[in-house]
């Protein structure tokens, strides 16, 4: 799960400057001897995304926000405008050492965290895993679906593979999800969710 706070954010930087954990988070990631290893981590910016990401871009780390095509009424007329997929969630890939400090110089930056045991920790994403999301996510296009961790029960699913199309070799699990009319191709990203969209029939087999 997915978790932002800011009272939890202010813990890990006093701690950080005492070199002492505090209680319930997990502090490995300031402590681990690769705090120059360049990693995906997730972060969050309340409806500041892209000033955030511009933020990491100007000190040359790279970040990526999968946006969606939505329609809003403005001034009693619909227009289209894009928003990210994941409300106040983008990613950056850089040294935690880097990381840390451009989001220590912007308060409205903040990590997000995953519950780990009684406490919690940096959520860092592993590359393989970030990058089929990137790749499954620019896939779908405008034809997507985010779900949170645990937001849907993949057991009660098939399990598929695609056959064809741009999606031809992916595995994952074809289920009646929340929000859509016909069952969906579900990728399950472990740590971040999972992505749904609709694939034609012709392109699925069902694995045993």
């Amino acid at each position: 799960m997915m978790t932002s706070q800011n009272t939890i954010d202010n813990e890990i930087d006093k701690a950080q400057e005492s070199e002492v954990a505090p209680a319930g988070i997990d502090n490995s990631t300031a402590a681990n001897s690769n705090i120059n290893e360049p990693k995906w981590f997730a972060m969050k910016a309340a409806r500041k995304e892209s000033v955030a990401m511009e933020k990491f871009n100007k000190h040359g780390i790279k970040t990526y926000c999968p946006m969606i095509k939505t329609d809003i009424k403005s001034h009693g007329k619909k227009i289209i405008i894009e928003r990210p997929l994941i409300t106040n969630t983008f990613f950056v890939y850089g040294s935690y050492l880097a990381i840390n400090k451009i989001k220590n110089e912007n308060v409205f930056i903040t990590y997000c965290y995953r519950k780990e045991g009684k406490g919690y920790k940096i959520l860092e994403i592993p590359t393989r895993e970030m990058e089929m999301f990137i790749s499954s996510s620019e896939k779908m296009n405008d034809d997507i679906t985010y779900y949170k961790p645990g937001e849907v029960e993949l057991s009660k699913g098939d399990r598929v593979r695609i056959i064809g199309g741009i999606f031809d070799g992916y595995e994952g699990t074809l289920l009646k999800a929340k929000g859509r009319a016909k069952r969906i191709f579900l990728i399950d990203f472990n740590l971040l969710g999972s992505l749904g969209t609709h694939i034609e029939p012709e392109y699925i087999q069902i694995l045993k």
